[in-house]
């Protein structure tokens, strides 16, 4: 999966040599943000997305897309993480172990876009636009955190009991290779945005005693993968070329 999502990344990046720039604007955005492993994680968190981009169309090709398609990339802060609790049996029987994820990642989408514009709304000066977009993007670690607590009432040992608050990428990895498919729809200069990011990077490996209770003889394990739906507003703006 992770060589196609490259693959894609290139033949995207590639096509901007034949592009030419549009407009550029801002985006703010939250949503639900998760970690889509079914065994831990119990919650999610508040994810956010700061974005600034900009297009690149087409307009001096002869294609028929050439006022429909674009390419859209730029630079994102975005947060994600979940919260997570596990059930011991065992010696342990009764412990409890929480905890959870707050991650910042600086991220790159590549996303190939269209966009179509309705018809004339009866007493609206401005045409409404609709515009969709699919892509990869690439996102690197900044700063997080992650703290777990463990409480075992009947094994009352410090290895057993404790209160843990670490840096999250000194145990998650800081490279993540993302998915993101999205809608919206822009009026003036205002949009306004529904998307879904989903990262394909395995956080971590962690095998969860919850398997022995489930008698299945597996050991299964924690590798669950970024994700979140985030709604943005925005707002862009054209670039205008100096004509001599």
């Amino acid at each position: 999966m992770n060589k196609k999502v490259f693959i894609i990344l290139f033949t995207l990046a590639t096509s901007f040599a034949h592009a030419q720039w549009t407009d550029f604007g801002f985006r703010v955005g939250m949503g639900p943000a998760s970690i889509s492993d079914d065994i831990l994680m119990r919650r999610g968190i508040v994810g956010y997305n700061f974005s600034a981009y900009i297009n690149y169309g087409f307009g001096q090709t002869e294609s028929y897309l050439r006022n429909t398609f674009y390419l859209q990339s730029g630079v994102s802060l975005i947060r994600r993480g979940g919260y997570f609790a596990q059930t011991y049996s065992g010696y342990a029987l009764g412990a409890i172990r929480e905890g959870f994820f707050d991650m910042w990642y600086a991220q790159v989408p590549v996303l190939a876009s269209f966009q179509f514009t309705m018809p004339m709304i009866p007493y609206w000066k401005d045409p409404l636009v609709v515009h969709a977009y699919v892509g990869p993007a690439v996102s690197v670690g900044l700063w997080g955190d992650q703290r777990e607590r463990k409480v075992a009432p009947t094994y009352p040992q410090p290895t057993e009991n404790y209160d843990h608050e670490n840096k999250a990428f000194d145990i998650v990895g800081r490279l993540d290779v993302n998915a993101i498919v999205g809608i919206g729809v822009h009026w003036r200069n205002f949009t306004f945005d529904f998307f879904y990011d989903h990262g394909f990077m395995v956080l971590y490996d962690e095998i969860d005693v919850l398997s022995e209770m489930e008698g299945t003889g597996e050991r299964k394990a924690f590798s669950g993968n970024n994700q979140a739906f985030i709604f943005a507003l925005g707002y862009k703006l054209p670039v205008y070329k100096n004509k001599e």
